[in-house]
């Protein structure tokens, strides 16, 4: 059984799903052992396409040759980081209701981080209030990263696993819409101290987000 996998099906289940409360303990674990067993053997299946996809690609990129063990351990680990996201999207995070995506101000439809209340969903003000959200990154309200986003995140970022590129370019696309700096993707040769320390700053602070989401759903930040 894995225990990681488990831990998130529980985790998901109890704080945003809702257990049913006619289940008794024993049905419940039981739920959570099945579901997570399931979910395991799907990633799985899903891992052996995308390594192979992935591995093509390198051969492709590569004019035919092999990739070498660490390369090829590399590529593997990105294929199952990919196929685990994918398969928890579609078939765990997708069940959770839409009001528990976001915690809105209940009367203006503006963000407030002093107030989270709940507008009702379908409420014109709801949707306005979540597409507001500086959080909506980790939400169905985020907007997908453009190219560019994602080439700097890339490019800024190399050594990083491919969820994390993933999600940095959904933060980094919603601080684009929302007016807040980003790192520079290059800065002159004489571009002084203080203004590279800045940068420095800003992707730990940035990098130190993504990977506390990522870690709190088990998934891989290197």
């Amino acid at each position: 059984m894995n225990e990681a996998m488990q831990q998130i099906v529980e985790r998901v289940w109890t704080e945003h799903i809702g257990i049913p409360p006619e289940w008794s303990q024993d049905q419940t674990q039981e739920f959570f052992e099945t579901e997570a067993a399931r979910l395991s053997e799907m990633i799985d299946e899903l891992q052996i396409d995308s390594q192979q996809a992935v591995i093509g690609q390198w051969r492709d990129a590569h004019e035919g040759r092999d990739p070498d063990y660490l390369t090829q351990v590399g590529l593997i680990n990105s294929a199952r980081a990919q196929a685990q996201e994918v398969v928890l999207s579609q078939e765990l995070y997708e069940q959770i209701p839409e009001q528990e995506e976001e915690l809105l101000e209940p009367a203006t439809g503006e963000w407030d981080e002093t107030n989270w209340g709940h507008l009702p969903e379908g409420d014109e003000a709801w949707a306005v209030a979540a597409r507001r959200n500086p959080d909506r990154w980790k939400t169905v309200f985020r907007s997908e990263a453009t190219g560019d986003v994602e080439a700097a995140v890339a490019a800024l970022w190399p050594e990083m696993s491919f969820p994390f590129q993933v999600w940095m370019a959904l933060l980094w696309q919603s601080r684009v819409e929302d007016g807040k700096p980003v790192p520079a993707l290059a800065l002159p040769p004489r571009t002084q101290l203080r203004a590279r320390r800045e940068r420095g700053a800003l992707m730990e602070t940035l990098a130190a987000e993504v990977s506390e989401e990522l870690s709190r759903n088990n998934l891989r930040v290197r």
